[in-house]
């Protein structure tokens, strides 16, 4: 069974997928970094960061592969940190 947290990471990574908007993506990273800063490794947090950080200008937008590849890293940290 997925955890609330693997849920959310799964329903970005999917709306990064079908529609990419940094801007989006930096909103919805900084909501779940808000809701589960308590509950996850410092390692995660800093890896949102990094997707947060889009809405500061364009030269910290990163591509659709790279966000892709993040949340891929954050909910594979999810598991071998054995994170509920």
């Amino acid at each position: 069974m997925k955890s609330m947290k693997q849920k959310e990471l799964l329903s970005l990574r999917e709306k990064i997928a079908v529609d990419y908007q940094p801007i989006k993506v930096a909103e919805l990273s900084m909501r779940f970094l808000l809701q589960y800063s308590a509950e996850i490794p410092y390692c995660m947090q800093s890896d949102l960061h990094s997707l947060i950080a889009m809405d500061i200008g364009a030269e910290f937008v990163l591509s659709q592969e790279t966000c892709l590849k993040i949340i891929d890293d954050l909910l594979a940290q999810l598991v071998s940190y054995n994170i509920e």
